[in-house]
């Protein structure tokens, strides 16, 4: 039997920290550890008992030793190849010399570009701290105008593909979205000059920050300037949200101009459509054809239950944003919250908490206040995820719940 391997402490806390922010958990008694090996089961097909998990955790005595099997089955399943991988960028990238090297490019010495640039290749973000480094780094960029950097940047082969790559991508290139909202015309030049050969802008700063307040300043201008479907659907989103900026300027054949662009893109589509854009197709037939079965037909076609969760959000606040304010609506009480597990990524979160406010606003709209106000006792207001960006539409119904 091969002997065990030594693990240091530093490698330790890396891998419970990347075990911890993979899953979304924390683990502090047997049953978290329980929880997490059954977690890491069902990602890799491969099972670690939760007694090896409490020594990891120092839950028991700990050795300080695992097997090879154990080792490169726990680097697996934070998204490493094996376990000499992880060591190898622990050793190389950690925490302290990536705040040096942000140091460095902060002070601009030499060949700081070049070190900083290297540095964002291989930050760890898969994680929440590597997404808070990018996110340093491109404000950091972002106020010295180092705009050449940043080109590099958002052209750089990330796995946006990947749910645990993209979701702190998202938060790595925040910076531009709050940059925009306050009318830095450098950053929004830089963003609508680049956005066309920019996968990552696309995805990450266009579909994650959908400000529909923003549709006529810099959301309008970046949308205008994608022109092919480099990600599935590009062309379809981008029609749906010009056919709501048109109809926000009373400009109704227009906005069905742009509502016909996106229904052939629908029919062209090859793959599934993403429920989101399933609501804001089926709202706009409601809105320009007076079609109210669509809705209700996209929605019952649905079985998962985040898939139903980002269809009522956004299918209900433009609803009530758009159509009448003051219905409820039939859909929303085919939704049964047992259907949702315990533990949720980020963005599940913040639209689990999303769907919870939507149910409460449809059964006070019902006149059943004391339903509406169980699940508006369930909802969190610091809880949004990248629903933020319409909180202006949610804060009144916030007011109007309380007083419940």
């Amino acid at each position: 039997m091969p002997a065990p391997k030594f693990i240091s402490a530093n490698e330790q806390e890396w891998i419970k920290h990347y075990l911890q922010e993979t899953y979304d958990m924390t683990v502090v008694d047997a049953f978290d550890c329980q929880s997490l090996s059954d977690a890491i089961a069902k990602q890799t097909g491969t099972k670690i008992s939760y007694s090896t998990l409490r020594r990891l955790f120092d839950l028991v005595t700990n050795t300080n030793t695992q097997s090879k099997f154990v080792l490169n089955t726990l680097a697996v399943a934070v998204g490493f190849k094996n376990w000499e991988v992880f060591k190898l960028h622990v050793a190389n990238f950690d925490t302290n010399v990536i705040n040096q090297n942000i140091q460095i490019y902060f002070r601009q010495l030499p060949d700081s570009g070049n070190l900083i640039l290297e540095t964002i290749t291989k930050l760890p973000i898969t994680t929440w701290m590597g997404g808070y480094q990018l996110q340093n780094i491109i404000t950091i960029a972002i106020e010295n105008n180092d705009f050449d950097l940043l080109q590099k940047v958002v052209h750089l082969p990330f796995e946006i593909e990947k749910q645990n790559v993209y979701e702190h991508l998202v938060i790595g290139f925040q910076s531009f979205y709050f940059q925009s909202i306050k009318n830095n015309e450098a950053v929004i030049q830089f963003v609508t000059s680049t956005i066309r050969t920019s996968k990552v802008l696309q995805k990450c700063l266009l579909q994650a920050y959908v400000d529909e307040k923003q549709l006529d300043r810099f959301l309008g201008k970046w949308f205008n300037a994608v022109q092919e479907n480099t990600l599935p659907d590009l062309l379809l989103f981008k029609n749906l949200l010009l056919c709501q900026k048109s109809f926000n300027h009373k400009e109704v054949d227009k906005a069905a101009t742009y509502f016909k662009l996106a229904l052939k893109e629908l029919k062209n589509s090859p793959k599934a459509i993403h429920p989101i854009l399933k609501a804001r197709i089926g709202f706009w037939e409601l809105m320009l054809n007076n079609n109210k079965q669509k809705l209700e037909l996209y929605f019952s076609l649905l079985s998962n239950p985040f898939d139903k969760a980002d269809f009522a959000v956004i299918g209900s606040r433009l609803f009530w944003s758009y159509y009448d304010e003051t219905l409820p609506i039939s859909f929303l009480d085919t939704i049964t919250i047992k259907e949702f597990p315990a533990v949720k990524d980020f963005f599940q979160k913040g639209r689990y908490n999303l769907l919870l406010l939507t149910l409460a606003i449809h059964h006070y709209l019902k006149q059943e206040q004391q339903q509406s106000k169980e699940y508006f006792k369930l909802f969190n207001v610091t809880t949004l995820s990248y629903d933020i960006v319409n909180i202006e539409f949610y804060l009144p119904w916030i007011e109007r719940l309380q007083l419940l």
